[in-house]
């Protein structure tokens, strides 16, 4: 990876310093051990016979050189790590800039196209679906900001009885108007009777975060699909999306949960939208992890939510 010139500079000063202090060591040893008949001789007048005393005197300089290394590998740590969540700071405003910039264009594209003369009824409706999506691009963008933000500041979010069930079903309904499906196949298998303590607001996040992610690494694949699946478990309800898109390399899979962090660091998005599904998962008490590579195409997300209590649990049962 290439270093940055100021990153170089910072890798000098850390270098230059421990230099110095190598060199002050070495003085410090030498200087005791020229002196080393003096201090035995002061020490004598002092009345204390110590004939090793050189050897504390070393020692404890020795712990000292150990110690200011160990200070400024610290504070070189700290350095480049501030530096590092400053550029993806810095990253993540440009992406995010470009992210409004498209949806904003296209919506004032269309909505010049309802000002003209001459527009038939289906294009009308088709401007305006078109409109609200990319509204709905924005709305989810600025959610995610927030929502990392709130994360990010350990902010807790209070909880509640759902029913996995009726929230998928209800979920089902109205998630295609979310996305754009034209090039993906989209299918849901809802068979559970579980209850979490979730939130609606909370599910409905991680699902569209994870059905974003998966219509961005499949709509360039022929015959992509997204499968969304829910099921019980004895103590869990486990919820799972997978694509048979490009799949994630597996030097990278463990990496895909971290704020900032975008596949390839090539593809479009702010690198909030996973790790913002982790933070609040583990804020619903459950897991989450990635499966790419294992044989097949794509990449597979499988949550685990515990379940509430058997006696107070009583959910509808799936179709």
């Amino acid at each position: 990876m290439r270093r940055s010139p100021s990153a170089i500079l910072v890798y000098l000063i850390y270098l230059l310093a421990i230099a110095m202090t190598t060199a002050l060591l070495v003085f410090w040893v030498l200087v005791v051990q020229r002196f080393n008949a003096d201090i035995n001789q002061l020490l004598s007048r002092l009345g204390v016979e110590w004939n090793h005393f050189h050897w504390f005197v070393q020692s404890t300089g020795a712990g000292l050189f150990f110690l200011v290394i160990v200070a400024l590998t610290y504070l070189l740590a700290v350095t480049l790590s501030e530096r590092r969540y400053s550029r993806k700071r810095e990253e993540l405003l440009s992406n995010v800039t470009h992210d409004l910039k498209s949806p904003v264009a296209a919506i004032q594209l269309h909505a010049q196209t309802l000002e003209q003369a001459g527009v038939t009824p289906a294009e009308q409706r088709e401007c305006v679906r078109f409109i609200v999506q990319e509204a709905g691009r924005i709305s989810g963008l600025v959610d995610n900001l927030l929502e990392s933000s709130r994360l990010a500041g350990g902010e807790g979010r209070g909880l509640e009885r759902v029913h996995l069930g009726d929230f998928f079903r209800e979920y089902q309904k109205g998630v295609r108007g979310r996305f754009d499906l034209r090039r993906v196949d989209l299918n849901f298998e809802i068979r559970t009777r579980a209850v979490v303590m979730a939130t609606s607001e909370t599910l409905q996040r991680v699902m569209d975060n994870l059905i974003d992610n998966a219509v961005r690494f499949t709509a360039g694949t022929k015959g992509g699909e997204i499968l969304c699946r829910v099921t019980d478990g004895l103590e869990w309800a486990e919820i799972v999306v997978a694509d048979n898109g490009i799949g994630v390399p597996q030097r990278e899979i463990g990496r895909i949960f971290d704020r900032f962090y975008r596949l390839g660091q090539s593809t479009r998005g702010t690198g909030l939208g996973l790790a913002i599904v982790r933070g609040l998962v583990q804020e619903m008490r459950g897991k989450i992890r990635a499966v790419s590579g294992d044989g097949r195409p794509g990449t597979r997300f499988e949550i685990q939510l515990p379940q509430a209590p058997s006696d107070q649990a009583g959910g509808s049962p799936g179709p």
